[in-house]
């Protein structure tokens, strides 16, 4: 294990919400690494992620983005949204990162400040996750988490299309995600 893929793994250990339903394990640590290392090429200053939920995307960002600022955005619609939110809350604080939260559907957002990355991962159906990469389009990368879901995977190709980015997909053995240039 890389030294860098090691601290991702121990800080993912230490921000991981007890008793959250979605496990950590070998598979999702390396879901969070390759994430990071999305962000890492990038070297954001400023970063928009698009359904936060407990900080843990962040958190991985946090280490390769460190003096970045974050905007990140939750619809909090899950029955354990304000758990998960409280506990986002205590990531950011506990890792001193730079980061505001706007607890809000994306769907009443007219409007982002410019960022260097977006991170999307918020509606899962066909026209949220489409209003969420419009709403990012002025970032130069963008993650769009999820792709494995056929919604999700044709708003990317839809926005691909229209705003004519380069998509690349990877599947890190979780789940696929795409990356727009």
């Amino acid at each position: 294990m890389t030294p860098f893929r090691s601290k991702i793994a121990k800080t993912l250990a230490d921000a991981w919400r007890p008793h959250d339903w979605f496990q950590l394990n070998q598979q999702v640590e390396n879901h969070y690494y390759w994430k990071a290392s999305v962000c890492a090429d990038v070297r954001p200053k400023r970063v928009i992620e698009i359904g936060t939920r407990c900080g843990y995307s962040l958190v991985a960002f946090s280490l390769v983005a460190g003096d970045a600022r974050y905007l990140c955005f939750d619809g909090a619609c899950d029955a354990d949204s304000l758990d998960c939110l409280a506990h986002w809350q205590s990531v950011v604080e506990r890792w001193a990162i730079d980061a505001s939260l706007v607890v809000v559907d994306t769907a009443h957002v007219k409007s982002v400040p410019p960022a260097d990355f977006a991170h999307v991962d918020g509606d899962h159906s066909y026209a949220g996750a489409l209003r969420d990469l419009r709403l990012v389009a002025g970032c130069k990368t963008i993650l769009a988490d999820d792709t494995c879901n056929p919604e999700v995977k044709r708003a990317v190709v839809q926005f691909a299309e229209e705003r004519c980015r380069r998509v690349d997909w990877h599947h890190d053995g979780l789940r696929e995600s795409a990356v727009l240039t």
